[in-house]
C-alpha cells in the first residue's frame, strides 16, 4: 500500500471508530437514564416523560440532550469520553441555532410577533404579492 493510500485510509479509520465510540457512550448513557427513569420501575409520571424523551433523543443520536438527562437526574458520567460528547453538543446548539433562526424568518413568526397594525398590513402585503392575490382597494 502507497503513502498515499495509507493517508486516505487513516481518516476513514478514525472517522469508524469515533462514530463506535459515540454509539458506546450515547448507548451507555441511554442505559443508566433507562434504569432510573422505565416506567416498569418507577410510577412518576415526570420520570416516565423523562424516559420517552431519552428514548427519542436515543434514537436520534442526540447524546448532548441525553447527557443534560443524566447529569439533571445525577447519573455518573465520569467515565465517558466528555471531549466527544461536548463536541457532539456543539454541534446539536449549531444545528438547534440554525433552525431556529430558519422559523424567526418565517411568515408565521414575523406575524405573531407583528406589534403594529402597520407590520401586519406589510406582511399581509407581501403576501399577496408572493401569491398573486390582487389587493381590492
Amino acid at each position: 500500500m502507497t503513502d498515499l493510500e495509507d493517508k486516505k485510509k487513516q481518516p476513514e479509520e478514525d472517522e469508524e471508530e469515533e462514530k463506535k465510540t459515540k454509539h458506546k457512550d450515547l448507548k451507555k448513557i441511554y442505559r443508566r437514564i433507562s434504569k432510573v427513569t422505565h416506567p416498569d420501575k418507577t410510577n412518576s409520571k415526570y420520570l416516565e416523560k423523562l424516559f420517552k424523551q431519552s428514548s427519542e433523543d436515543y434514537q436520534e443520536n442526540r447524546i448532548g440532550s441525553l447527557f443534560s438527562t443524566a447529569v439533571q437526574l445525577e447519573i455518573d458520567v465520569s467515565d465517558l469520553d466528555m471531549k466527544l460528547i461536548l463536541d457532539k453538543m456543539d454541534l446539536e446548539i449549531t444545528t438547534y441555532e440554525e433552525n431556529l433562526e430558519k422559523f424567526q424568518s418565517s411568515f408565521p413568526w414575523k406575524w405573531a410577533h407583528a406589534e403594529t397594525q402597520e407590520e401586519k398590513d406589510f406582511l399581509r402585503e407581501q403576501a399577496n404579492l408572493f401569491f398573486g392575490v390582487k389587493n381590492e382597494d
